[in-house]
């Protein structure tokens, strides 16, 4: 049976439904024995029910949808638009990964989702030390995890989660709230990436690679407000 520490990195892919039939078992032997993981396990689970129920749902009315098809049915030189627009689907709070992983949309649709729920889940509001922090960190997860020691106003970290990424596998994700409102960093170890910006579902994304790592800095702030923490932050490495 999984430690509370090796279920941490198991429960996320067991919620969205990744896991093996192997890790499946681990997990719910130790959800048997475990309140607290097992209360967890069940957040996180809501969480995503809430993410699918609000994001799946259908935005234009029935009529609208139906003669769309229709169209599309009837002009194929339209159907690759229809089709790349349905291949990104939210299954589960899942995001289908049909699109390239190289798609600074898919990249920060994915983490979207992942920033909901985590903020969802946790609830953090108490600033943490960066230094404690990364330490604990380490411990807890066997790699390192270099935080920036950002000056900016408003702005204070909350926590570090390990979470995982279709791209880069495991992945730092550092908490913060800026004038009360959530905001992530996120830390892709010895992934090197183009710097973009992305938008999705109301949510900005900046991304950048710096010293081998790639960094995405998710949050629904002004393009000023997300420029000036991304430069805080990036200053702060």
């Amino acid at each position: 049976m999984p430690s509370c520490r090796e279920f941490d990195a198991l429960v996320t892919p067991y919620v969205d439904g990744e896991a093996t039939n192997a890790e499946r078992a681990l997990v719910e032997a130790h959800l048997a024995a475990c309140p607290p993981c097992r209360q967890r396990a069940a957040a996180e689970t809501s969480a995503r029910d809430t993410l699918r129920t609000r994001l799946c749902r259908p935005c234009a009315p029935d009529d609208l949808r139906v003669r769309c098809l229709a169209a599309s049915r009837a002009r194929r030189s339209l159907g690759t638009f229809f089709i790349a627009a349905s291949l990104l689907l939210v299954g589960g709070g899942v995001l289908l990964y049909v699109l390239t992983r190289l798609s600074p949309t898919v990249l920060a649709a994915q983490l979207m989702l992942d920033h909901v729920k985590c903020f969802a889940v946790g609830r953090p509001t108490s600033p943490v030390d960066a230094g404690v922090t990364e330490q604990q960190f380490e411990r807890d997860h066997g790699w390192t995890v270099r935080l920036p020691r950002a000056a900016v106003a408003g702005l204070e970290l909350v926590g570090v989660r390990q979470c995982f990424c279709a791209q880069g596998g495991a992945t730092a994700h550092a908490m913060y709230r800026f004038e009360g409102r959530p905001v992530s960093l996120y830390i892709l170890p010895d992934v090197n990436r183009a710097r973009a910006t992305a938008g999705v579902f109301a949510h900005d994304a900046l991304i950048w690679s710096r010293d081998g790592n790639t960094y995405v800095l998710l949050g629904q702030e002004t393009d000023a407000a997300m420029q000036r923490l991304a430069a805080g932050l990036n200053q702060g490495l």
